[in-house]
């Protein structure tokens, strides 16, 4: 009869099949998810797996919340050290670039895979949530404060999806010769973010960083 495990013990090989399971995406893409290859990346059988997982499906919605997770704590930082609705707006652009550049994969997970049914994976479903909260909350601030006006739900996807759109023709090696993402991922902010700008705010700008 199998050891009963510890609530720590239980999470503890969970983070590591997902490790292995992060990895395998890594090196080989989704395509490379699969019981077998993670059991065999751990050293463990394929039917040991399922005391911790129901299935494939289920480890690849536990490996993208946590990529979500890791995601929004970031963004969370970043607001956190800004002093002004301007400067939290400045420190999140960062910090979403700066994920996305240090951790391509887990952007790439977290992005790239077609939804799951979010009724068989709610953590997933909670995790995306929060992320796309913390892409965006930082413009109710900017709209409060008179920096821009408009609707800050699409405002603030409108700066999402345009961030967004820069990173993924980095990552997939479409950008022209020569450019430098981290220089048009600015100069997009500044463009998309200059369209719902108030007249009185037209002196700011959009820099690298919330220091700048």
């Amino acid at each position: 009869m199998p050891k009963e495990l510890s609530s720590q013990d239980l999470e503890a090989t969970r983070a590591r099949i997902g490790a292995a399971a992060a990895a395998l995406y890594a090196a080989k893409g989704e395509g490379a998810i699969t019981i077998r290859d993670i059991a065999s990346k751990l050293g463990r059988s394929p039917m040991g797996l399922y005391r911790y997982f129901a299935d494939r499906d289920e480890i690849l919605a536990y490996v993208r919340a946590d990529a979500f997770d890791r995601f929004s704590d970031q963004l969370e930082a970043a607001f956190a050290s800004g002093g002004d609705a301007f400067a939290r707006a400045r420190a999140v652009g960062r910090a979403y670039l700066d994920f996305a550049l240090k951790n391509p994969n887990a952007y790439r997970l977290m992005f790239d895979l077609s939804p799951p049914d979010e009724a068989r994976h709610p953590e997933l479903r909670r995790a995306g949530r929060r992320a796309g909260e913390t892409v965006t909350r930082h413009v109710k601030d900017l709209v409060a404060a008179g920096i821009v006006q408009g609707d800050p739900a699409v405002i603030g996807n409108a700066l999402w999806a345009a961030s967004h759109g820069v990173i993924v023709l980095h990552l997939a090696g479409r950008l022209p010769a020569g450019m430098n993402v981290e220089d048009l991922y600015f100069e997009t902010m500044r463009l998309t973010f200059r369209g719902a700008r108030t007249a009185p705010a037209r002196r700011n700008t959009f820099p690298k960083s919330a220091t700048a």
